[in-house]
């Protein structure tokens, strides 16, 4: 892969265009350990300055988008940044320590995203986990030597240590990857050169003068200084990741050494990195299959209304804010209350919308109404317990455990739940959105009640009025409803904050 010339960038609804700072482009060596990152590609190395804060290295997202030819617009609405490249997108939102590619795949970084005013700091491994699948090639970010290698190019990591043998020596280099390399001597030196562009070497340590002294890298070949003590030597080629050089003294030379068959050992751990505060949602539009749900004057059933603005929330929140959404329901088949709540537990959701709408007597009454769960006609909290049951604890035994039913699983979240439809409320009253007046918006509402996260019913509409049915069906009434839930989103998912009873 190429890198690319300077940035393109493009506007689009609710984007504002950043900025983009111009980069210097410099070649240096992959060993360097400067504060720059080099880059090698297949048009050559370019370098790429970084800042370390804690134990992770940050590198200017407008540098990368230069560097790598993507097209970044920040969308106000949500707070989030949009970087396009070769028709993908990976949505960033600051303060989160993960990003999303596409519809529905989200990769975690190492830390959160930072910015400082129209400045985005990204982690290093952003390339390698978001830019790499984004644009459909390799990248491999190589910290301890400040390297990062794009698509086929060739450049192993080389490290040389040495053994005695008896009055020989031995030089291990070890390779990875594996690649072809020639020997040669020229008077008291030893050329290693290497099938690749660059090499990125580890210094070596502990190596005796009498047999070397010095190693050092030139382009893709090491140099090897020998000592008084060389007279000869003697490659043996242990397959394309290692290779030894046997430095001989003088007289008879040693019996080649037998054949060592070396184990492997087990593989590197797998370091993930911490998840994001909020990372799922679940989308149940309600109703469906024989159950029409409420009908307007016009036919208008409800089970198409919701499953119709469903599906376009899901992608709304898939490609603006980059979380991963699951609906109960994304055809026309008439899911269980039981087993709409158990999709949201399974998949550890952490928000739940059910969507409705609804008809009235009163063909004049019209407008949204946000719910949440009141328990107060399910039992008492505190009795909400169903009682004790033995577990069997590892070493024998068994403890007694306290059990909630699935019917009370909404008990601990329900202050969360009223704060969420408090914070969805106000977005859709200031994007001018009718809202219905009501006595009390929490009531014992079926569907939330199995929901184990926090979780609110949006009532779209009266189907009854036929302003309302008229509306629901146009994208001039969905779009700001869709949008205030977005804003929702972006408000809590750094958390819910939960005011003090009795505020």
């Amino acid at each position: 892969m190429s890198l690319t010339g300077p940035l393109r960038l493009v506007i689009r609804p609710l984007a504002v265009v950043l900025s983009v700072a111009a980069l210097l482009l410099t070649a240096a060596r992959p060993s360097s350990q400067g504060s720059a990152y080099t880059i090698y590609a297949s048009d050559g190395p370019r370098s790429l300055p970084f800042r370390t804060t804690g134990n992770v290295d940050f590198v200017s997202l407008q540098q990368v988008a230069t560097l790598f030819g993507l097209q970044l617009a920040e969308d106000a609405l949500v707070g989030g940044l949009t970087v396009r490249g070769r028709g993908q997108t990976i949505l960033l939102i600051p303060g989160q320590s993960f990003a999303s590619i596409g519809p529905g795949r989200i990769v975690s970084l190492p830390a959160p995203i930072e910015r400082d005013g129209n400045n985005w700091q990204v982690p290093v491994d952003f390339l390698r986990l978001a830019v790499a699948p984004a644009l459909g090639t390799r990248i491999e970010v190589r910290r301890p030597s400040h390297v990062i290698i794009v698509g086929d190019v060739r450049l192993p990591q080389v490290a040389v240590h040495f053994e005695r043998q008896g009055p020989a020596g031995r030089l291990i280099i070890n390779i990875q990857p594996g690649t072809p390399v020639q020997v040669t001597r020229q008077a008291n030196r030893l050329t290693v050169r290497f099938d690749a562009v660059a090499l990125d070497t580890s210094p070596p340590v502990d190596l005796p003068a009498e047999f070397v002294t010095g190693v050092r890298t030139e382009g893709a070949a090491l140099q090897i200084d020998l000592g008084p003590s060389v007279a000869g030597y003697r490659v043996d080629e242990r397959g394309p990741t290692q290779l030894h050089i046997d430095l001989l003294p003088p007289g008879p030379p040693p019996p080649a050494p037998l054949p060592v068959t070396v184990e492997p050992g087990p593989p590197p751990a797998i370091d993930f990195a911490t998840p994001g505060v909020l990372r799922t949602v679940v989308i149940d539009p309600g109703h469906g299959g024989e159950d029409r749900g409420a009908v307007g004057g016009a036919g208008t059933a409800e089970k198409d209304l919701v499953l119709a603005v469903g599906r376009q929330l899901k992608a709304a929140i898939e490609s603006r804010i980059g979380l991963r959404v699951v609906l109960t329901r994304d055809g026309d088949e008439d899911v269980p209350l039981d087993r709409r709540a158990a999709l949201a537990n399974n998949n550890k959701a952490d928000l739940f919308i059910s969507l409705h709408a609804s008809t009235s007597p009163r063909a004049s009454l019209s407008g949204l109404q946000v719910l949440s769960l009141r328990l107060d006609d399910y039992g008492r909290v505190d009795g909400a317990i169903d009682g004790a049951m033995p577990v069997t604890v590892i070493g024998g035994g068994t403890r007694l455990i306290d059990v909630l039913p699935w019917d009370r699983a909404q008990i601990g979240f329900t202050r969360q739940s009223h704060a969420v439809a408090d914070i969805l409320r106000q977005h859709l009253a200031a994007a001018g959105l009718p809202l219905l007046a009501l006595p009390t918006t929490e009531l014992p509402l079926r569907p939330l009640v199995g929901a184990n996260m926090p979780a609110v019913m949006i009532d779209l509409g009266m189907l009854s009025n036929p302003a309302d049915e008229r509306a629901l069906g146009t994208a001039e009434r969905r779009a700001p409803i869709i949008d205030a839930i977005l804003a929702t989103i972006a408000d809590i998912r750094q958390g819910i904050r939960v005011p003090a009873e009795g505020q």
